[in-house]
């Protein structure tokens, strides 16, 4: 009689967070600027669980008006005269998203995000992209993702 086992080693991720960009999609519906809404979708893993803020993390640094009461920053470039320059819109895109938990004793953490956008927040510029990286509890950051040039003229906006 042969006997075979094994156990399955569940991934180790390291404690900052990361970020892998996996793909954007248009409001295919859209019929002008106001309704022109994007969607990045992209893959996080975090070694100790510590992703997303609470309703009641409004204190110190998580305080409305201070830099991490956003846990996902996001930038938003226009290329002008073949430059990518930074537009920083007014209230920035940034997001804060929920704490994610964990099952169990494995704090391990992985999944994927969907952000909406506005495609093109009031711009007259044609080519434009973003900027995106999450921080979790510790203020770790992660690296940063960079969509692809999107050609609005392209999606008829």
């Amino acid at each position: 009689m042969l006997g075979l086992a094994s156990c399955l080693k569940r991934e180790q991720y390291p404690n900052r967070p990361d970020v892998e960009f996996i793909g954007m999609y248009f409001n295919p519906n859209a019929s002008s600027v106001i309704d022109s809404l994007g969607m990045v979708k992209f893959r996080f893993t975090d070694g100790d669980g510590n992703l997303g803020l609470d309703e009641g993390d409004t204190l110190n640094e998580f305080a409305s008006g201070q830099p991490y009461h956003f846990n996902l920053f996001i930038r938003y470039f226009e290329k002008r005269n073949g430059v990518f320059e930074e537009f920083v819109t007014d209230p920035a895109f940034h997001v804060r998203f929920k704490r994610l938990n964990t099952v169990g004793k494995d704090k391990n953490l992985e999944g994927e995000m969907d952000v909406r956008f506005d495609a093109r927040p009031g711009t007259p510029y044609d080519t434009v992209r973003y900027e995106m990286y999450i921080v979790d509890r510790d203020l770790q950051h992660s690296d940063t993702i960079v969509t692809p040039d999107i050609v609005l003229s392209t999606l008829g906006f």
